[in-house]
């Protein structure tokens, strides 16, 4: 048993240390805090149980005495622990509290620092914290104490005499009354003072004012949280530092279905791009159990699906067998991403489709002679029978081995799917089964979907979407990630 208390970084997953990303899959009990990205959470091993604790503007959905004992609990229990929490758990994290209620209880633990949003939210907004002839130092001050106490931990009239940078975490509500206290206590309205809002991530805003005129500079362009407040004469080095750069899906939101294995690369492309990435896988990987043929038979191998590849050359290590056995076969596949999986296990596909799909690998094969050759085709339970009756009338033996099929995530319902798509604006669905499960999830209410921007990554999907009566506002013309990106990029709404 041992609890790791891990800081997950500032918002941006990418951010999270080495060091926690290799805890977080040794763990069977995940805590997580508000503002986790679903990316950190998948690191997650499978069956891990996740536990949300998060409090948020005022909405408290565990206090932290609770949490201490939860943590408490599950150890007893002999758990392994991930404890996440934002930024560096030690930086207005509370991860003190935590450690040393740990400790007064014998329970095992390691801090795990991570980087927090008062470095990493001023540099994202192209803020130096430290910068020579401006500031040698700086200091992180909490906004939940409200400037008009009488009584507290702050002392205003130092912080309005430093020479140095103020860092406010956490200070969204009461950005007007830190700057009126900061200027009754003597330091002037002309200070540079900026607001970053969602740091480091892809919706991140931010404002550079005044300490005068910040505070309605944050009403006019609306700044929420989380936001990190900056004071100081750094602040002005913003509209010199901060480049931005060009993100041409910056304000779409968008909610990826895919398997979560395939998630984790899918995520990044179209973060790259500016969207806010919402992932609820709506598709498992169910391995079957299968029977390995005997490769000697077959003369040509077709690969539809990357998920069918590692399944099906793992059964081939298992019988003593290797790259070897495909000496003098041909191997085909649908698409880029197959053809990069198999090429990770040493075969390099003799062809792939142009249009990635069953009809694709038809016309790949539609001069060759397939009379009298042996097939073999293995993929998913439920697949469609298009390629198999294709090459039947070729004149081709085909063998079917079904290696997986596709399910609804175990932990999916329909009150965590509506909350995800309530985030998002834009819903991408990659599979016919993809969009069926949404639709088993919603039961009869399809209020919520009718309302998204829905997106097909091909026509096989598109047909499905719309014969379930919600025909997609796009469909891909490359059915990859990088397609419906550009889909995305060509649509004006």
């Amino acid at each position: 048993m041992k609890v790791f208390l891990i800081g997950t970084g500032p918002g941006d997953p990418g951010l999270i240390t080495l060091k926690g990303a290799q805890i977080i899959p040794l763990c069977d009990r995940v805590v997580y805090d508000d503002l986790i990205p679903p990316e950190i959470l998948r690191l997650a091993k499978p069956g891990a149980q996740k536990i949300y604790v998060g409090k948020r503007a005022g909405r408290d959905y565990m206090k932290q005495p609770r949490i201490n004992e939860l943590l408490l609990g599950l150890a007893r229990e002999g758990h392994t622990v991930a404890r996440l929490k934002g930024g560096d758990p030690c930086v207005f994290g509370r991860g003190g509290e935590e450690a040393l209620f740990l400790h007064e209880h014998g329970i095992p633990f390691e801090i795990v620092p991570g980087i927090t949003s008062a470095i990493a939210g001023p540099i994202s907004a192209g803020i130096p914290p430290t910068h020579r002839g401006l500031a040698s130092s700086v200091k992180f001050i909490t906004a939940h104490e409200d400037p008009e106490k009488t009584a507290g931990f702050i002392d205003w009239s130092h912080l309005a005499k430093d020479s140095g940078t103020l860092v406010f975490l956490m200070g969204a509500s009461r950005i007007s009354r830190i700057a009126s206290k900061l200027m009754e206590k003597g330091m002037r309205p002309d200070m540079p003072c900026a607001l970053i809002q969602d740091a480091t991530t892809p919706m991140q805003r931010q404002v550079v004012s005044t300490l005068a005129d910040v505070g309605a500079e944050a009403e006019k362009h609306g700044i929420g949280s989380p936001c990190i407040v900056v004071v100081g004469e750094v602040a002005s080095l913003s509209k010199e530092l901060f480049v931005e750069a060009v993100k041409p899906l910056k304000g779409t939101s968008v909610l990826l279905t895919r398997p979560s294995h395939l998630t984790a690369e899918s995520t990044p492309l179209f973060a790259e791009s500016g969207a806010k990435v919402v992932p609820y896988p709506l598709i498992e990987i169910s391995p079957l159990a299968f029977a390995l043929p005997d490769i000697r038979v077959f003369d040509i191998f077709i690969f539809t699906s990357q998920n069918a590849v590692p399944l099906f050359v793992e059964k081939m290590f298992e019988a003593g067998l290797d790259m070897r056995a495909f000496s003098g076969k041909e191997v085909y596949c649908i698409g880029p991403k197959t053809k990069k999986t198999l090429l990770g296990y040493g075969i390099i596909a003799d062809g792939m489709a142009q249009e990635y799909r069953a009809e694709g690998i038809m016309e790949m094969l539609k001069n060759k002679d397939l009379s009298g050759k042996k097939v073999c085709l293995p993929r998913a339970k439920g697949a469609r029978t298009y390629l198999v009756d294709a090459l039947e009338d070729k004149g081709a033996l085909v063998e079917e081995i079904f290696v997986y099929e596709t399910t609804i995530p175990k932990d999916a319902d329909k009150q965590g799917f509506l909350a995800a798509l309530a985030e998002t604006d834009t819903a991408v669905f990659t599979s016919p089964s993809g969009f069926r499960h949404a639709l088993a999830l919603m039961g009869d209410d399809f209020g919520p979907l009718k309302g998204k921007r829905l997106v097909a990554i091909g026509p096989v999907t598109g047909s499905t979407m719309e014969k379930a009566g919600f025909p997609p506002h796009l469909t891909a013309l490359e059915y990859t990630d990088a397609g419906i990106i550009e889909a995305l990029k060509g649509d004006p709404s």
